[in-house]
């Protein structure tokens, strides 16, 4: 009999700096922020090498801040937040991701709490910033919940099934996912909330790097579906993006478009600028975004960083903002932020 082999191994990412927010009519905000450049987080991970080309593996990751040492919050049937409906994370919990795997020539199968598929066109692979810092892809491409619908699922799904295509198809890659809200099924109209299914299919070859997903939580009060395409080429030292994406809420929906670089400087720096407009649907109202920022990388585990970002509301809007909990109240207003901040993985 073959003797597995194992491997365990704790990492993680510390992202802390400060932050300074202003918005028309509602003054400004300094802070000690995280979560900047990257998502700061604590895991543990490990496979078992179980003969034959299978393995099995798991992964268990918890949101950390470092201004203040809290954990962060998760959802226990992809419906309200936090643990039994409570929005607040005292506690560690492994909300970020916590799966067990199996792997093997036909892909992986993995149970658990996970990405969505949809919100893998939001990381850093495809948008400047990915969903972090001022600058970050969330603040136009993540709904606007309304109509009595709280989306839970834009970025992660708890109670899930995904599956994922080997990555032996000639570029080719894939996602699927079924992930379950767990209710009563004579709950009546709320039986299926929380019920999610989502895809992505995606290729990448030499400098290109394209994919396509959308995804769709079942509500009472309203599905949520998030779609996106994305697609990128790295011409020499600037890569060169474009992001779409749609939120529906029952009835509304939002529409944005981004067009970004990350831009390579020497050995050890990277500009990254975004651009992105907000088109809204019975709901909301217009918005357009820029930012800018630079990364400098003074290991390979360590780096400083600064962004700068500018939210404008169309028409009467103030619903789109630069930081969170500082909003415009000025009709049509606006919001700017700054951050600089150090980051370090380990």
């Amino acid at each position: 009999m073959a003797h597995a082999q194992a491997t365990v191994e704790i990492f993680g990412l510390l992202d802390i700096g400060y932050l300074y927010t202003s918005a028309d009519g509602n003054g400004s905000v300094s802070s000690i922020n995280t979560d900047g450049n990257t998502s700061s987080r604590l895991g543990f991970r490990g496979t078992e090498d179980l003969g034959g080309g299978l393995k099995a593996a798991f992964w268990l990751e918890a949101a950390v801040s470092p201004d203040s040492g809290i954990g962060g919050s998760t959802s226990v049937e992809n419906k309200t937040a936090g643990l039994a409906g409570i929005n607040g994370s005292q506690g560690l919990t492994f909300g970020r991701r916590s799966t067990v795997s199996l792997i093997g020539s036909f892909g992986e199968l993995r149970l658990g709490r996970d990405y969505v598929p949809s919100f893998n066109n939001l990381t850093v692979s495809m948008h400047p910033f990915g969903t972090n810092g001022v600058g970050n892809a969330g603040q136009l491409f993540y709904q606007v919940n309304t109509g009595g619908t709280t989306a839970r699922t834009n970025v992660r799904a708890s109670n899930s099934i995904g599956y994922f295509l080997p990555a032996s198809l000639g570029g080719f890659s894939g996602q699927f996912m079924y992930a379950m809200g767990e209710q009563a099924s004579n709950a009546g109209a709320t039986a299926d909330d929380g019920n999610h299914v989502g895809a992505r299919i995606g290729y990448r070859s030499g400098a290109l790097n394209m994919a396509i997903a959308t995804g769709t939580t079942k509500y009472s009060t309203g599905d949520f579906t998030q779609s996106n395409f994305a697609i990128n080429y790295q011409f020499g030292p600037a890569k060169l993006m474009y992001l779409w994406g749609k939120n529906e809420v029952g009835v509304t929906s939002t529409t944005s478009n981004m067009i970004g670089t990350q831009w390579k400087v020497g050995t050890s720096g990277e500009v990254r600028f975004a651009y992105t407009t907000l088109k809204a649907d019975k709901v909301a109202n217009d918005a357009t975004q820029w930012a800018v920022g630079y990364v400098h990388d003074l290991s390979k585990r360590t780096a400083l960083y600064t962004n700068y970002s500018q939210v404008s509301n169309d028409g009467t809007g103030t619903k789109f903002t630069v930081g969170s909990g500082n909003s415009p109240t000025t009709p049509g207003g606006g919001s700017t932020g700054y951050e600089f901040g150090i980051r370090h993985s380990f």
